[in-house]
Parts: C-alpha cells; structure tokens; sequence
C-alpha cells in the first residue's frame, strides 16, 4: 500500500520542473522538488528540527516540512525576497545536485566539462561542473546558470570557479556570471544529437566547445589571481 509521504512524493514528481527547455537540453536542471526542500530547511533551521521527535511525528513533520517548503517557493520569483550570498547559494546548488560533476549526463556539459579540464592537465586538480538552472537561488537572484570550480585533489580546497550564464537573446550583453555563453536560437538544433535529429552538427558542436571553453579557462585564471 502506498503511504501518505510516498503518494505526496509521487505528485510532486508530476510537477513540472522550472527551467527553459533550452536549458535541460544544454546542461541539465535543479530537481525543483529537492532543491526547495533544501533551501527550505537551509533558511529556516528552526522549522526543520527533527531532534527528539517518534516515529510517526517524526513522518509527520518530515511531511509538513516538505509541504510547506512547496508552497514558500510556488513562485520561483519568491526568491528574490529570501536573497542568500553567491557562496551560500552554490552550497545549495551542491547539496541537490542529482548527476556526476565529473562527468555532466548532457553532450554540450560534458564536452564543455573535457575541454575544460584538458586545460588543467595533472594529477593535482579535481574539476568540477554544477548545473543551477531551474529557478535555484544562484539562477534568479544571482543570474548564474551553471559553473565550474577547481579544487586542489591532495587538500580538497576549492583554488578557483568561474561562473556561467547560458543565454539565446543576442542583445543580453550584461551578465553578472564570468562568461555569457550565447548560443543562437537557429543554432541550437545543431547541438542536439537527439536520434533523428538531422541538423545535428558535430563540427559546430567542437567549435563552440573549444571557444567557450577557453573563455571559461581564462575567467578561472583570472579568478586565480585575484582570490591570491
């Protein structure tokens, strides 16, 4: 028999997600139903306490803990008015995360994600990619899609990031990412290797691969240098 938490979950999982279509073709998005629960749970501690509690009380606060997390971002707007720091926000953006950042489930991430790392050639770095995209507090508050950091593999210190901003509008010319990484709406068919998908172009994929990337090589170094 499928309990009250599982068919809650169930009809959450209906739900559909935030995000561009655009978005989740290119570098995945949020699970929106964890991350809010997450970010639930990190702005309101108090509310979230679990210490102490049965068994069924425990369910039940779990439950009322998820519903009421739901309802304070049906809006993904509403984010504006709980606005957390840059670093606060990439924290949760890491807790929900649902892939490998070391290995991005979609083609443009994951070869964007080997060019990148092919830069940083050695045994003594960790490269990382996280996808914000999908109404997380890093993408509406902060503007920041997706991004990159690189840590040292012996002491786990993040060194450098450099964040992104994933955009089809031609006259987005400000951004408050490191690199604005604009990709031609007619363009777009071209990075899709979807089965049937004839316009796919795997030449165009490669150049914007490499371009992109160098411009987010050069933003990490130079995060480098200034965080030093």
């Amino acid at each position: 028999m499928i309990n009250k938490l599982e068919r809650y979950e169930m009809a959450q999982n209906k739900a559909v997600e935030n995000g561009t279509v655009f978005e989740e073709e290119m570098i995945e998005i949020t699970n929106g139903r964890h991350y809010k629960e997450e970010a639930y749970a990190k702005l309101y501690p108090e509310k979230c306490k679990l210490d102490n509690l049965e068994n069924d009380q425990r369910f039940e606060k779990i439950l009322q803990i998820r519903e009421e997390a739901q309802a304070e971002f049906r809006d993904t707007m509403d984010f504006n008015k709980k606005r957390i720091s840059v670093d606060q926000a990439m924290n949760l953006v890491e807790k929900c995360q649902t892939g490998n950042p070391e290995n991005p489930s979609k083609l443009f991430a994951n070869k964007l994600y080997q060019a990148v790392k092919n830069r940083f050639v050695s045994d003594k770095y960790i490269l990382k990619f996280f996808s914000a995209a999908g109404g997380t507090h890093l993408d509406v508050s902060h503007g920041i899609d997706c991004y990159f950091k690189l840590y040292d593999k012996n002491t786990g210190k993040e060194l450098t990031r450099a964040t992104i901003d994933l955009t089809q509008h031609p006259k987005n010319d400000w951004t408050k990412s490191d690199v604005l990484l604009y990709i031609a709406k007619e363009d777009s068919e071209k990075l899709d290797n979807s089965r049937g998908n004839k316009n796919f172009d795997a030449k165009f994929l490669d150049e914007i691969v490499e371009k992109e990337a160098e411009k987010i090589t050069n933003a990490m170094i130079e995060n480098f240098k200034q965080k030093n």
